[in-house]
């Protein structure tokens, strides 16, 4: 069944050599620029036309994009682990020397004052515990199970903090649906690799707290629950494509795991109510930040290779194609905006943002990583567009 998105007769529906040739153009120019002289792999957060680097904390970048930077990695070694294998683990132990706080978790900043924030460990834990189910490397699954439990003590079940969900930092001023809902996918990640019972116990608790405290009647999720301040014992009135995306990944790996098909009919509940949200039904463009869009992409795909629907992988598809197409700078350089934003293929860039380039990165490769059925020479059409779908692993 197709979702009706009107495309241009000149764009083709990409093939998963083109998506993955995409990421890795990113990947390139990212390197190139944004990459800190004598910085051991580590990238800066801002490069400008003029060869200057800025922002972060002290010439290198948060640690947020950081982690989307590792789940790239972890989609590289994936198409060629001997190149790649001992790049993602170089970055991983620089990430672990430079961020890693003595008192346990990832600063935000290579400072030692740097605030800690629980939603970034817990990207930075999903990002560790694929690395350890891509490489069966050891340090990567001991390095998840720190980062996974600093997150988890940033949970409170106290009544009056809203009796559960896990807060956004160390101020803990609110809970958040990004620390929750991914901690709750690192959960059962490393449930997946370990057999430990407790991760999936961990797992359905904070999922349930979020389902029953954040999430909506169309199964979108707000923002926060606000525990101090003049807004205490509220929630926001805010949905993000990320949260869509992480509700849409839990699911599915909740399906993964127990097998229990309800799971998978959640997750396919919030998949078409992210289509009529997020996506411009007549480009096909995903409408919002990149840096948070790239996490709905990935859980489309991941869906997609769970109930086959091809809608998932013709909207992510689509998306990709739209981006390549209007999303970049002449010199490959990405904004924050992806549909949203507008077409600013014309224009070049004067600085563009570390975070901003990430998530096209993990975008184009996860997708064109998609596993799809074995080639038969069988030419499948999509919204009125031709093309031979082609086998890619993914995670295991």
């Amino acid at each position: 069944m197709g979702l009706g998105f009107a495309t241009s007769s000149a764009s083709a529906t990409p093939t998963s050599q083109q998506l993955i040739g995409w990421g890795e153009a990113v990947y390139g120019t990212t390197a190139s620029s944004l990459l800190v002289p004598g910085g051991n792999g580590l990238f800066a957060e801002i490069a400008h036309s003029n060869g200057t680097q800025s922002g972060g904390d002290s010439g290198f970048s948060y640690v947020w994009p950081a982690a989307t930077q590792m789940r790239a990695y972890d989609d590289l070694v994936r198409i060629d682990p001997v190149t790649y294998t001992p790049v993602l683990l170089n970055f991983s132990n620089q990430l672990y020397t430079h961020y890693w706080s003595a008192s346990g978790g990832y600063r935000s900043g290579v400072s030692a004052g740097a605030t800690q924030f629980y939603d970034d460990n817990a990207h930075m834990a999903v990002a560790l515990a694929q690395a350890y189910q891509i490489t069966g490397n050891a340090t990567y699954l001991a390095r998840a199970q720190n980062t996974y439990n600093f997150v988890l003590s940033g949970e409170d079940d106290s009544p009056q903090s809203g009796g559960g969900g896990i807060y956004f930092n160390t101020d803990r001023s609110f809970k958040d649906s990004a620390a929750t809902l991914q901690g709750a996918r690192a959960a059962l990640l490393l449930y997946e690799s370990t057999g430990q019972q407790k991760y999936l116990t961990d797992a359905t608790r904070l999922y349930t707290w979020e389902k029953n405290t954040l999430q909506q009647s169309d199964g979108l999720f707000q923002e926060k629950y606000y525990v101090t301040g003049p807004q205490a014992g509220t929630i926001s009135t805010t949905t993000l494509v990320n949260f869509t995306g992480m509700g849409i990944s839990d699911n599915v790996q909740f399906y993964k795991t127990t097998h229990n098909a309800a799971y998978l009919t959640e997750a396919e509940r919030i998949a078409n109510r992210s289509i009529t949200r997020f996506f411009n039904i007549t480009t096909g463009a995903i409408q919002d930040e990149g840096f948070w869009s790239f996490e709905l992409v990935t859980a489309l795909d991941d869906l997609y290779e769970q109930d086959k629907n091809v809608k998932w992988l013709q909207a992510t598809q689509t998306a990709m194609q739209w981006l390549r197409d209007n999303g970049q700078d002449p010199n490959g350089h990405y904004a924050t905006l992806w549909g949203r934003g507008g077409n600013i293929s014309g224009s070049r860039l004067i600085y563009w943002d570390d975070n901003d380039q990430v998530g096209p990165m993990v975008a184009y490769l996860d997708t064109g990583l998609t596993q799809v059925p074995e080639p038969t020479g069988l030419v499948v059409g999509f919204a009125g567009l031709a093309i031979t779908l082609l086998r890619r692993s993914r995670r295991k």
